[in-house]
Protein backbone atom coordinates (compact mmCIF):
# COMPACT_ATOMS: atom_id res chain seq x y z
CA UNK A 1 0.00 0.00 0.00
CA UNK A 2 1.50 3.32 -1.07
CA UNK A 3 0.78 6.16 1.34
CA UNK A 4 1.33 9.90 1.45
CA UNK A 5 1.12 12.12 4.52
CA UNK A 6 0.43 15.76 3.66
CA UNK A 7 1.73 17.85 6.54
CA UNK A 8 4.86 17.27 8.62
CA UNK A 9 3.63 18.85 11.84
CA UNK A 10 2.67 17.11 15.06
CA UNK A 11 -0.17 15.01 13.60
CA UNK A 12 1.71 13.97 10.46
CA UNK A 13 5.05 13.22 12.14
CA UNK A 14 3.42 11.21 14.93
CA UNK A 15 1.25 9.28 12.47
CA UNK A 16 4.33 8.42 10.42
CA UNK A 17 5.82 6.60 13.42
CA UNK A 18 2.60 4.72 14.20
CA UNK A 19 2.26 3.55 10.62
CA UNK A 20 5.85 2.38 10.45
CA UNK A 21 5.35 0.48 13.70
CA UNK A 22 2.42 -1.29 11.99
CA UNK A 23 4.69 -2.38 9.14
CA UNK A 24 3.92 0.24 6.48
CA UNK A 25 7.09 1.10 4.59
CA UNK A 26 6.09 2.94 1.41
CA UNK A 27 5.22 6.31 2.96
CA UNK A 28 6.01 9.70 1.46
CA UNK A 29 5.73 12.88 3.52
CA UNK A 30 4.92 16.26 1.99
CA UNK A 31 4.86 19.76 3.43
CA UNK A 32 5.11 23.38 2.38
CA UNK A 33 8.21 25.52 3.00
CA UNK A 34 8.08 27.31 6.35
CA UNK A 35 9.60 30.77 6.61
CA UNK A 36 10.06 30.76 10.39
CA UNK A 37 13.54 30.29 11.80
CA UNK A 38 12.41 27.32 13.90
CA UNK A 39 10.84 25.57 10.92
CA UNK A 40 7.41 25.31 12.57
CA UNK A 41 4.39 27.56 12.84
CA UNK A 42 4.50 27.26 16.62
CA UNK A 43 7.91 26.81 18.21
CA UNK A 44 6.72 25.30 21.49
CA UNK A 45 3.49 24.60 23.23
CA UNK A 46 1.96 23.51 26.48
CA UNK A 47 0.35 20.10 26.81
CA UNK A 48 -1.97 18.90 29.56
CA UNK A 49 -2.31 16.45 31.09
CA UNK A 50 1.30 15.39 31.06
CA UNK A 51 0.32 11.77 31.81
CA UNK A 52 -1.38 11.42 28.41
CA UNK A 53 1.60 13.03 26.68
CA UNK A 54 3.85 10.43 28.32
CA UNK A 55 1.56 7.58 27.28
CA UNK A 56 1.38 8.63 23.65
CA UNK A 57 5.11 9.08 23.16
CA UNK A 58 6.74 6.60 25.54
CA UNK A 59 6.80 3.78 22.95
CA UNK A 60 8.49 5.99 20.35
CA UNK A 61 10.86 8.41 22.08
CA UNK A 62 11.90 9.37 25.59
CA UNK A 63 9.18 11.95 26.33
CA UNK A 64 11.10 13.77 29.06
CA UNK A 65 13.82 14.65 26.54
CA UNK A 66 11.48 17.16 24.91
CA UNK A 67 9.98 18.74 28.03
CA UNK A 68 11.47 22.17 28.68
CA UNK A 69 9.16 23.27 31.52
CA UNK A 70 6.80 21.63 33.99
CA UNK A 71 4.16 23.31 36.07
CA UNK A 72 1.54 22.35 38.63
CA UNK A 73 -0.20 25.71 38.33
CA UNK A 74 -0.96 28.55 35.90
CA UNK A 75 -2.45 32.01 35.98
CA UNK A 76 -5.70 32.63 34.11
CA UNK A 77 -6.62 36.30 34.16
CA UNK A 78 -4.46 36.70 37.25
CA UNK A 79 -6.10 33.83 39.16
CA UNK A 80 -3.79 30.97 40.13
CA UNK A 81 -5.20 27.56 39.25
CA UNK A 82 -3.82 24.07 39.68
CA UNK A 83 -2.63 22.48 36.43
CA UNK A 84 -0.78 19.41 35.17
CA UNK A 85 1.11 20.93 32.25
CA UNK A 86 4.36 20.56 30.37
CA UNK A 87 5.86 22.80 27.70
CA UNK A 88 7.59 21.04 24.81
CA UNK A 89 10.44 21.81 22.48
CA UNK A 90 8.11 21.19 19.57
CA UNK A 91 10.58 21.65 16.70
CA UNK A 92 13.00 19.21 18.33
CA UNK A 93 10.25 16.62 18.91
CA UNK A 94 8.91 16.84 15.36
CA UNK A 95 12.43 16.57 13.94
CA UNK A 96 12.98 13.41 15.99
CA UNK A 97 9.64 11.93 14.92
CA UNK A 98 10.48 12.56 11.26
CA UNK A 99 13.95 11.07 11.66
CA UNK A 100 15.73 10.65 8.34
CA UNK A 101 12.51 10.91 6.35
CA UNK A 102 12.85 13.22 3.38
CA UNK A 103 10.04 15.75 3.44
CA UNK A 104 8.96 16.56 -0.12
CA UNK A 105 8.20 20.24 -0.75
CA UNK A 106 6.79 19.76 -4.23
CA UNK A 107 3.35 18.94 -5.57
CA UNK A 108 1.50 15.91 -4.17
CA UNK A 109 -0.36 14.00 -6.86
CA UNK A 110 -3.24 12.36 -4.99
CA UNK A 111 -3.84 9.76 -7.70
CA UNK A 112 -0.34 8.32 -7.25
CA UNK A 113 -1.24 6.92 -3.82
CA UNK A 114 -3.59 4.36 -2.35
CA UNK A 115 -4.30 6.67 0.57
CA UNK A 116 -3.41 10.28 1.29
CA UNK A 117 -3.56 11.59 4.86
CA UNK A 118 -4.53 15.25 5.12
CA UNK A 119 -2.58 16.50 8.14
CA UNK A 120 -2.37 20.06 6.82
CA UNK A 121 -4.01 21.65 9.85
CA UNK A 122 -6.00 24.84 9.39
CA UNK A 123 -5.53 24.83 5.61
CA UNK A 124 -7.29 21.46 5.13
CA UNK A 125 -5.56 21.48 1.78
CA UNK A 126 -6.77 18.16 0.38
CA UNK A 127 -10.14 17.58 2.01
CA UNK A 128 -11.29 21.04 0.98
CA UNK A 129 -13.07 23.94 2.69
CA UNK A 130 -15.82 23.63 5.29
CA UNK A 131 -19.26 25.20 5.24
CA UNK A 132 -19.31 25.87 8.98
CA UNK A 133 -15.63 26.53 9.55
CA UNK A 134 -14.34 28.73 12.36
CA UNK A 135 -10.69 29.81 12.15
CA UNK A 136 -8.86 32.27 14.39
CA UNK A 137 -5.81 34.32 13.45
CA UNK A 138 -2.78 34.18 15.74
CA UNK A 139 0.49 36.03 16.20
CA UNK A 140 3.25 34.22 18.07
CA UNK A 141 6.67 35.19 19.40
CA UNK A 142 9.62 33.38 20.81
CA UNK A 143 11.52 35.80 23.02
CA UNK A 144 14.18 36.02 25.69
CA UNK A 145 13.40 37.93 28.85
CA UNK A 146 15.57 38.73 31.84
CA UNK A 147 12.40 38.96 33.92
CA UNK A 148 10.46 35.78 34.75
CA UNK A 149 7.26 36.12 32.71
CA UNK A 150 5.59 33.03 34.17
CA UNK A 151 2.91 30.74 32.70
CA UNK A 152 -0.39 32.48 32.06
CA UNK A 153 -3.45 33.10 29.90
CA UNK A 154 -5.34 36.39 29.62
CA UNK A 155 -8.83 36.59 28.16
CA UNK A 156 -9.55 39.17 25.48
CA UNK A 157 -12.69 39.84 23.49
CA UNK A 158 -13.25 36.58 21.58
CA UNK A 159 -9.69 35.44 22.16
CA UNK A 160 -6.79 35.32 24.57
CA UNK A 161 -3.11 36.01 25.11
CA UNK A 162 -0.73 33.37 26.44
CA UNK A 163 2.79 32.88 27.73
CA UNK A 164 4.63 29.56 28.05
CA UNK A 165 8.11 29.32 29.61
CA UNK A 166 10.65 27.49 27.43
CA UNK A 167 13.49 27.40 29.91
CA UNK A 168 16.76 29.35 29.68
CA UNK A 169 14.91 32.67 30.09
CA UNK A 170 12.99 32.07 26.86
CA UNK A 171 9.23 32.22 26.38
CA UNK A 172 6.61 31.51 23.78
CA UNK A 173 3.96 34.24 23.83
CA UNK A 174 1.05 34.77 21.54
CA UNK A 175 -2.35 36.23 20.82
CA UNK A 176 -5.25 34.57 19.04
CA UNK A 177 -8.57 36.16 18.19
CA UNK A 178 -11.75 35.71 16.15
CA UNK A 179 -12.57 39.40 16.07
CA UNK A 180 -9.52 41.65 16.30
CA UNK A 181 -6.70 42.13 13.79
CA UNK A 182 -3.79 40.29 15.40
CA UNK A 183 -1.30 42.25 13.27
CA UNK A 184 -2.39 45.45 14.99
CA UNK A 185 -2.42 44.00 18.51
CA UNK A 186 0.57 45.21 20.54
CA UNK A 187 1.07 42.07 22.62
CA UNK A 188 4.61 42.81 23.77
CA UNK A 189 3.63 46.10 25.40
CA UNK A 190 1.30 44.22 27.75
CA UNK A 191 4.13 42.08 29.17
CA UNK A 192 5.48 42.91 32.60
CA UNK A 193 9.03 44.11 33.14
CA UNK A 194 11.45 46.36 31.32
CA UNK A 195 11.16 45.98 27.56
CA UNK A 196 14.91 46.61 27.25
CA UNK A 197 15.46 43.25 28.94
CA UNK A 198 13.60 41.40 26.17
CA UNK A 199 14.75 40.24 22.77
CA UNK A 200 12.46 38.75 20.11
CA UNK A 201 13.98 35.61 18.64
CA UNK A 202 11.19 34.74 16.19
CA UNK A 203 7.76 35.98 15.15
CA UNK A 204 5.13 34.39 12.94
CA UNK A 205 1.47 34.52 12.01
CA UNK A 206 -0.72 31.46 11.83
CA UNK A 207 -4.31 30.25 11.92
CA UNK A 208 -6.05 27.76 14.16
CA UNK A 209 -9.24 25.83 13.42
CA UNK A 210 -11.79 26.01 16.25
CA UNK A 211 -14.64 24.35 14.36
CA UNK A 212 -14.63 21.01 16.28
CA UNK A 213 -14.80 17.63 14.49
CA UNK A 214 -18.61 17.71 14.38
CA UNK A 215 -18.47 20.78 12.14
CA UNK A 216 -15.38 19.58 10.23
CA UNK A 217 -16.98 16.75 8.30
CA UNK A 218 -16.37 15.05 5.95
CA UNK A 219 -13.30 13.33 7.34
CA UNK A 220 -12.75 11.42 4.08
CA UNK A 221 -12.98 12.13 0.36
CA UNK A 222 -12.15 9.45 -2.22
CA UNK A 223 -8.70 8.15 -1.14
CA UNK A 224 -8.09 11.06 1.27
CA UNK A 225 -8.59 10.89 5.04
CA UNK A 226 -8.06 13.71 7.50
CA UNK A 227 -6.30 13.66 10.84
CA UNK A 228 -5.76 16.23 13.60
CA UNK A 229 -6.59 19.89 13.07
CA UNK A 230 -7.68 19.31 9.46
CA UNK A 231 -10.75 17.60 10.94
CA UNK A 232 -11.05 19.99 13.87
CA UNK A 233 -9.36 18.27 16.81
CA UNK A 234 -8.62 21.53 18.62
CA UNK A 235 -10.36 22.69 21.78
CA UNK A 236 -12.63 25.56 20.60
CA UNK A 237 -12.34 27.45 23.88
CA UNK A 238 -8.77 26.57 24.88
CA UNK A 239 -7.15 26.40 21.45
CA UNK A 240 -5.24 23.29 22.56
CA UNK A 241 -4.59 20.72 19.88
CA UNK A 242 -1.22 18.97 19.89
CA UNK A 243 -2.31 16.23 22.28
CA UNK A 244 -5.55 15.64 20.39
CA UNK A 245 -3.69 15.48 17.07
CA UNK A 246 -1.65 12.58 18.41
CA UNK A 247 -4.72 10.89 19.86
CA UNK A 248 -6.50 11.31 16.52
CA UNK A 249 -3.56 9.75 14.65
CA UNK A 250 -3.68 6.81 17.07
CA UNK A 251 -7.41 6.35 16.39
CA UNK A 252 -6.81 6.41 12.65
CA UNK A 253 -4.21 3.67 12.84
CA UNK A 254 -6.40 1.60 15.17
CA UNK A 255 -9.26 1.86 12.66
CA UNK A 256 -7.16 1.81 9.50
CA UNK A 257 -9.39 -0.70 7.70
CA UNK A 258 -12.67 0.80 8.93
CA UNK A 259 -12.75 4.52 8.26
CA UNK A 260 -16.42 4.74 9.17
CA UNK A 261 -15.55 3.53 12.66
CA UNK A 262 -12.66 5.97 12.74
CA UNK A 263 -15.09 8.80 12.10
CA UNK A 264 -17.46 7.57 14.79
CA UNK A 265 -14.59 7.28 17.26
CA UNK A 266 -13.42 10.84 16.59
CA UNK A 267 -16.93 12.26 16.97
CA UNK A 268 -17.55 10.32 20.18
CA UNK A 269 -14.23 11.08 21.83
CA UNK A 270 -14.37 14.78 21.00
CA UNK A 271 -18.07 15.40 21.50
CA UNK A 272 -17.01 17.87 24.21
CA UNK A 273 -15.48 19.94 21.39
CA UNK A 274 -18.89 20.11 19.70
CA UNK A 275 -20.33 21.49 22.93
CA UNK A 276 -17.51 24.01 23.26
CA UNK A 277 -18.01 25.10 19.63
CA UNK A 278 -21.66 25.78 20.45
CA UNK A 279 -20.54 27.88 23.43
CA UNK A 280 -18.15 29.75 21.15
CA UNK A 281 -20.98 30.36 18.70
CA UNK A 282 -22.93 32.09 21.50
CA UNK A 283 -19.94 34.26 22.38
CA UNK A 284 -19.46 35.24 18.73
CA UNK A 285 -23.13 36.24 18.63
CA UNK A 286 -22.67 38.33 21.77
CA UNK A 287 -24.72 35.97 23.95
CA UNK A 288 -23.79 34.80 27.43
CA UNK A 289 -23.41 30.99 27.66
CA UNK A 290 -25.58 29.12 30.13
CA UNK A 291 -24.66 27.60 33.49
CA UNK A 292 -24.81 24.21 31.78
CA UNK A 293 -22.25 25.44 29.23
CA UNK A 294 -20.00 26.63 32.04
CA UNK A 295 -20.27 23.29 33.83
CA UNK A 296 -19.28 21.48 30.65
CA UNK A 297 -16.22 23.68 30.26
CA UNK A 298 -15.28 23.08 33.90
CA UNK A 299 -15.67 19.33 33.47
CA UNK A 300 -13.38 19.23 30.48
CA UNK A 301 -10.82 21.54 32.13
CA UNK A 302 -10.58 19.23 35.11
CA UNK A 303 -10.17 16.20 32.82
CA UNK A 304 -6.96 17.73 31.44
CA UNK A 305 -5.61 18.70 34.83
CA UNK A 306 -6.71 22.34 35.07
CA UNK A 307 -8.50 23.10 38.34
CA UNK A 308 -11.06 25.51 36.91
CA UNK A 309 -14.14 26.34 39.00
CA UNK A 310 -17.65 27.23 37.88
CA UNK A 311 -17.27 30.86 38.92
CA UNK A 312 -13.96 31.01 37.05
CA UNK A 313 -15.62 29.72 33.87
CA UNK A 314 -18.49 32.22 34.07
CA UNK A 315 -16.00 35.04 34.66
CA UNK A 316 -14.01 33.99 31.58
CA UNK A 317 -17.14 33.99 29.44
CA UNK A 318 -18.04 37.48 30.63
CA UNK A 319 -14.58 38.80 29.83
CA UNK A 320 -14.67 37.19 26.40
CA UNK A 321 -17.81 39.20 25.62
CA UNK A 322 -16.19 42.54 26.42
CA UNK A 323 -14.69 44.84 23.85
Amino acid sequence: MRLAIAGAGMAGAYLLNLLRARGFKDIDVYDVPKKTSCGEKSCAWGIAPSTEYLRLLSGIVEPDSYVVFRSDSMLIDGVKLGADMVTLDKPKLIKRLLGDTKVELGHLEVGDYDRVIDATGASRAFLGPLENDLVADCVQYRLRSEKDLGLWFRTTSLGYEWCFPLGGKEYHVGFGNLKLDVKEHDLLSSLEGDASGRKVRCKCYSKIRLASPYYSKPFTKDNIVGVGESIGTVGPLGGDGNLYSMQCAEMLVNNWDDLAEYGRSVLSRYDWMRKERNVLNKLVQGKMPSILDARGFVEHSKSVGVDLGLVDAITLFRRALKG
